[in-house]
């Protein structure tokens, strides 16, 4: 096999991701395959997956050819941001969809590339990959990267960052100054995200060198070998990741009062889910009803879910979405 068709076989499965999280259900407040959100529909996730592979494609090919040399380049990680927000909202007319996921995967791609270059591939390892993610964001991203994420930021216009945020010696996202006073400042992409780990468990996930994402792919590995269903193995990984924390989409849209009971009543169902799904379907459906007409989405919970379906998606030589059910009790 080629490296060209190593490399994208790669970025296709790092791009999965972002479409089998969307196509689960009930996945309570999100969009799913049967439900839509006024500004974007279960479609407009599928189209983002297939943009995301080029971009994708592109830091792994970085991470592969420059390797510890990435102090050469002037971009890294923000235009693999920018290009695929702003392509996937052209071509599907819809709205963000994969703001967060793909600031997310964009590091795992260079870092991925690296490892793919430097050892045997039946010798990768993702606790490595993973690592190493973090730490070449840590020294490599540049003010460029900044720039391109604060035009990603620019182009979805997300409802929750607004004009009046203070942002202490960061550049308001729509200060018409953005760029000058980054490049003035020397604020590189991991500065910003560094910044914004404060109040944001996305950015908190690159600091934290993608624990959740992680500690999530065992999680659905472990709930395939034992009912062999996926569908219910991703909506169980997200109520698992929404009983751990509070999303902090949902804190800055909704409040932490909300997103307190929206985690407490994920973990009472996750324990109904993990022992039934006949017996928790019904109340899953109800939650999920409830959230979507309070307009509260987890949407922080569902990016996470989704790097750690890309995690687990490059480690399965086959049968990605089924394994042998070694036990059951239902």
């Amino acid at each position: 096999m080629t490296s060209t068709k190593k490399l994208l076989i790669y970025a296709e499965k790092l791009a999965l991701g972002l479409a089998l999280e969307v196509s689960a259900f009930p996945k309570p407040g999100n969009v799913h395959r049967l439900r839509n959100f006024e500004d974007i529909i279960y479609e407009d996730f599928i189209v983002a997956a297939m943009l995301a592979i080029e971009p994708l494609y592109r830091g792994i090919k970085r991470g592969y050819k420059y390797g510890n040399n990435l102090n050469k380049l002037n971009v890294i990680y923000g235009d693999i941001v920018y290009e695929t927000v702003k392509l996937s909202m052209t071509v599907s007319g819809g709205g963000n969809t994969c703001l967060g996921s793909t600031l997310l995967l964009s590091p795992l791609s260079v870092a991925l590339g690296k490892a793919i270059a430097s050892v045997y591939e039946t010798n990768l390892s993702i606790e490595y990959i993973l690592k190493d993610a973090c730490d070449l964001f840590r020294e490599y991203s540049t003010v460029l990267d900044a720039v391109y994420f604060y035009r990603a930021v620019r182009a979805t216009n997300p409802s929750y960052i607004r004009k009046s945020d203070i942002t202490g010696d960061f550049p308001n996202v729509w200060s018409k100054r953005y760029k000058l006073e980054l490049i003035e400042r020397r604020l590189r992409l991991w500065d910003i995200i560094e910044y914004s780990s404060n109040y944001d468990i996305v950015a908190k996930e690159i600091i934290d060198c993608y624990s959740r994402s992680y500690t999530l792919s065992r999680y659905i590995l472990s709930r395939l070998k034992h009912h062999g269903v996926w569908n219910r193995a991703v909506v169980e990984a997200y109520l698992y990741q929404l009983s751990k924390e509070l999303d902090t989409l949902i804190v800055r849209k909704n409040g932490i009062e909300v997103a307190q009971k929206v985690k407490e009543k994920a973990e009472v169902i996750l324990r109904l889910c993990e022992k039934s799904w006949g017996g928790c379907f019904e109340k899953l459906r109800m939650f999920d009803e409830e959230l979507a007409s309070l307009k509260v989405n987890p949407g922080s919970t569902a990016d996470i879910v989704a790097v750690a379906i890309s995690i687990y998606s490059l480690f399965t030589k086959k049968d990605l979405l089924r394994l042998r059910k070694v036990a059951t009790n239902e």
